[in-house]
């Protein structure tokens, strides 16, 4: 059995990919609570974490539709969501009226889910490191970037964005603890200030607000 906020279910489930072992979201208890996280073919990465979830046994889902809408975000209510053998139960609690209860069956992955632990390794070990100035920049796909914000700002009304050296770039809001880590398709030189955006600084009075 595994219990969490529903609504990181829901996010995750926006980063799925078509195929395995990519179309799978895994549920993990931890010892500081429960963790879940999906990718998107190694595109985009996302990682939740909730500090209040339990549970005693991890699960591999492929989640239906119909357990995504169940599971998404309300601004009115809360949702928790239990998964205990081939059902999920989604709890709605509201503050005016009964708690609502929802049985949805669950299709469990027959594919181990892909080993993004080790592939975060070098990132985390590049984060904790002393900051330093870069020398690449990492070029982003920008249906990946609108997809990464689209999803996550369903839950998080602003994000933190960061990155090093052509690496992932790392959104995270204090709203919600879910990290979405967006994949380069390229590390490139870190590209120079357009002339014209330089001429612009130059020229602008900044105290008045007229041109030079």
């Amino acid at each position: 059995m595994v219990s969490l906020d529903a609504s990181l279910v829901a996010v995750c489930g926006g980063f799925i990919g078509q195929y395995a072992p990519f179309q799978s979201i895994h549920i993990q208890p931890s010892s500081s609570g429960v963790l879940v996280m999906a990718s998107d073919h190694g595109r985009i990465t996302v990682i939740g974490h909730d500090a209040k979830g339990r549970g005693d046994t991890a699960a591999t889902i492929i989640p239906s539709s119909e357990l995504l809408k169940a599971c998404g975000a309300l601004k009115t209510a809360r949702r928790e969501v239990l998964i205990e053998g081939d059902t999920a139960t989604v709890i709605t609690y509201r503050k005016t009226t009964a708690d609502e209860r929802r049985v949805i069956p669950v299709i469990h992955a027959s594919t181990p889910f892909p080993p993004i632990r080790s592939a975060l390794v070098a990132s985390i070990e590049r984060w904790g490191a002393t900051p330093q100035l870069s020398a690449t920049a990492g070029r982003y796909e920008t249906a990946f970037l609108e997809k990464a914000i689209k999803t996550v700002g369903v839950c998080a009304p602003s994000l933190v964005l960061s990155c090093f050296d052509g690496g992932p770039l790392r959104l995270q809001s204090e709203t919600i603890d879910i990290c979405v880590l967006v994949m380069p398709q390229a590390a490139e030189p870190i590209p120079a200030v357009p002339t014209w955006i330089q001429e612009f600084a130059a020229s602008c009075d900044c105290q008045s607000g007229h041109l030079g």
